[in-house]
């Protein structure tokens, strides 16, 4: 699927969401939701490739895995986080959306942790 099919059928979602949405609120949700998992599924196998390049480049590098790794959770947080908190506003649930916000960055600090500790000893050894 390309950018046009994708974004066709994110209008035809949303045109067919506003028609239900006067009618019957609850078929208008599954399909603002069959949207966004339209969205999702789309987004992830562009990012696939993306991923796979980034990791040749680490290889090539002689970057360790583990820092490729962090990176790529921290992003792949980052994105369904995003993903999802806009997903609670959209049904109208703001205070869940700054929980899984929240959530998320505490992820983020927790993926980190073993990147500070490198760093730190990076420093430790260069002030020896």
């Amino acid at each position: 699927m390309n950018i046009y099919q994708l974004l066709a059928s994110v209008v035809a979602c949303l045109l067919i969401y506003l028609i239900l949405k006067g009618f019957n609120e609850r078929f208008a949700v599954y399909v603002s939701i069959a949207g966004a998992i339209l969205i999702l599924f789309y987004v992830c196998t562009k990012l696939a490739s993306v991923f796979g390049f980034i990791q040749h480049l680490a290889n090539s590098a002689g970057i360790e895995n583990q820092y490729f790794e962090a990176v790529i959770k921290g992003l792949a947080v980052c994105y369904l986080g995003e993903f999802t908190v806009s997903a609670c506003k959209d049904c109208g649930q703001s205070g869940w959306s700054d929980k899984v916000e929240l959530a998320c960055r505490c992820t983020l600090l927790v993926l980190a942790i073993p990147l500070f500790e490198d760093f730190l000893q990076v420093i430790l050894g260069l002030l020896e």
